[in-house]
């Protein structure tokens, strides 16, 4: 059963094949990065924005537009500020294996006006895999 108003934006050359095991649960968006604009995307106005990887850019631009209730960067991009952000709480989630990732986000997150919990994901990577799933799952 698809939980309402949530929405993934996959990272750059990733196929929405690769997160059947959460498509149940999540609405799964594959940008087209070659159209540059967010308004074609038709996000809409989910209460929970996810987006891994370079997909965290795009989740944080909507997020700076719109407010959301829940914003959460799966090994984000790493981004100067996120002072702008309108995000109620927002979940930083990275794979223990990812050092300057992890490094990044404890960095980007003290930018933030709003609350904040970073999670570290063991013995992964940067893929969303069943301990990444799992995770993702549990605080949803």
């Amino acid at each position: 059963m698809k939980i309402k108003n949530i929405s993934i934006i996959i990272g750059l050359g990733q196929k929405v094949t690769e997160y059947r095991a959460l498509s149940k649960y999540l609405n799964i968006i594959q940008p087209d990065w070659n159209n540059g604009s967010l308004r074609k995307m038709k996000l809409g106005k989910p209460d929970v924005l996810i987006g891994f990887s370079l997909g965290c850019m795009i989740a944080t631009m909507h997020a700076e537009k719109h407010k959301v209730k829940r914003l959460i960067l799966c090994s984000p991009t790493p981004d100067e500020t996120l002072e702008k952000v309108k995000a109620d709480h927002v979940v930083f989630m990275a794979g223990e294996k990812e050092t300057w990732i992890i490094q990044e986000m404890r960095r980007i997150a003290e930018t933030l006006k709003s609350t904040y919990e970073i999670i570290i994901i063991p013995n992964a990577d940067h893929k969303i895999d069943f301990e990444y799933r799992k995770e993702l799952l549990k605080i949803l």
